[in-house]
């Protein structure tokens, strides 16, 4: 098949980004460029493979995880229907992080899924020695123990298993981060077939979404030393009730100061807290 007749065989399927999920499944399948899969049009590629991908985009699998991994900073994860497959957006959360942990911080990533929030941010911050790993879904950790291994983080990192809504960590850190889950449960109904595939303990926030989130913020507070951090990534639309739960925290005497952030979309999606 050539690059046409692939990009064509996803709008068939009705992908409304046909061409990128073309030029993706060259680059996962035959390790082609989009530059060389442009300059090159009239290459042919094997068709099996092909029709293969197709087959299962037809039944709304996510790319990633028909391939198995994904890129997140600039690194290759491996992703499954085990936990949430890393998104751009995400990548904000991390960069803040490698700017503000102080140096030979102690991190916890709570709602790790793949661990690429909390292992992105070791590998580009290499004198952060000590990482916890934290989630409530045994599987989800089964992935992060991979990427543990991948990206071979083993004498910096160890894995937790608990529930974020618990006073779950253990001593002190000088930055919590998380992505937990934030969709609201009356939402959920209404997330793309796509979506729909990732597991919902991953996605769903409860009644007004902060149903993990509230709990992160009050429970991580007792933990964060003086000066440290709580970075969490929450909905395009929950600007307002985030921005009232940290006024109250601050109001409380937990932490000092918050920030919010905006995504590559300009929503707010973002916040640090510091302690």
């Amino acid at each position: 098949m050539r690059i046409n007749e692939i990009i064509k065989a996803f709008s068939d399927i009705g992908s409304n980004e046909a061409r990128s999920e073309a030029y993706l499944t060259l680059e996962f399948l035959f390790g082609v460029g989009r530059a060389e899969a442009m300059t090159h049009y009239e290459r042919e590629y094997d068709k099996a493979k092909i029709d293969a991908v197709i087959e299962k985009r037809k039944a709304r699998i996510p790319l990633q995880y028909i391939f198995g991994e994904w890129y997140f900073m600039g690194k290759r994860f491996i992703v499954s229907e085990k936990c949430l497959i890393p998104r751009p957006d995400t990548e904000i959360l991390v960069t803040k992080a490698i700017e503000k942990v102080k140096r030979q911080g102690r991190v916890a990533d709570l709602c790790t899924g793949s661990g690429c929030i909390g292992l992105s941010l070791l590998t580009y911050r290499p004198d952060i020695c000590d990482l916890t790993l934290v989630d409530i879904s045994r599987d989800a950790l089964s992935v992060a123990k991979e990427n543990i291994a991948l990206h071979r983080l083993e004498d910096r990192c160890n894995i937790a298993e608990g529930d974020a809504t618990l006073d779950i960590l253990e001593g002190m850190y000088d930055a919590v981060l998380s992505n937990p889950p934030y969709i609201l449960s009356r939402d959920m109904d209404t997330l793309s077939d796509e979506v729909k595939k990732e597991p919902r303990i991953a996605l769903d926030g409860g009644e007004d979404g902060l149903d993990i989130i509230r709990p992160i913020v009050y429970n991580s507070a007792p933990h964060i030393n003086e000066g440290g951090y709580l970075m969490i990534e929450f909905g395009y639309d929950q600007e307002d009730s985030i921005r009232k739960l940290l006024t109250k925290a601050v109001d409380e005497g937990l932490y000092s100061e918050f920030e919010l952030y905006h995504d590559y979309g300009g929503n707010i999606r973002m916040c640090v807290v510091k302690k």
